[in-house]
């Protein structure tokens, strides 16, 4: 479960505060699938973003039963404050791949 409490984030554009997600309660359940749809500028990655710890809310907070990690809904999955190597070997452990095998991979394919 997702939960999603008084969750408020704001941007500044152009000198006007622009509202993305303003004041969402909402609940998420366990173990189904889900989608996020939504035109350009609507507040989906920043959604996701919340949801994975990455960008903090305005106000409210994200209250969750499990755990959850940062490459949720990103399709690169790379962390931009970590080393390629970094992200590899990350992103290995999460898959359940060879740590050493897949940067050997990788290093072969660049």
């Amino acid at each position: 479960m997702i939960r999603f409490e008084n969750l408020s984030k704001g941007f500044w554009v152009g000198g006007t505060r622009k509202m993305v997600i303003d004041h969402l309660d909402l609940t998420l359940p366990t173990g189904k699938s889900l989608g996020l749809l939504g035109r350009n500028g609507a507040g989906k990655s920043t959604l996701i973003q919340i949801i994975a710890g990455i960008l903090p809310p305005d106000t409210g907070q994200v209250v969750t039963d499990g755990t959850i990690s940062w490459p949720v809904a990103f399709g690169g999955s790379f962390h931009p404050q970590l080393t390629g190597a970094q992200n590899v070997r990350f992103l290995a452990r999460i898959f359940g791949v060879d740590t050493d095998i897949m940067i050997v991979f990788v290093q072969d394919f660049a």
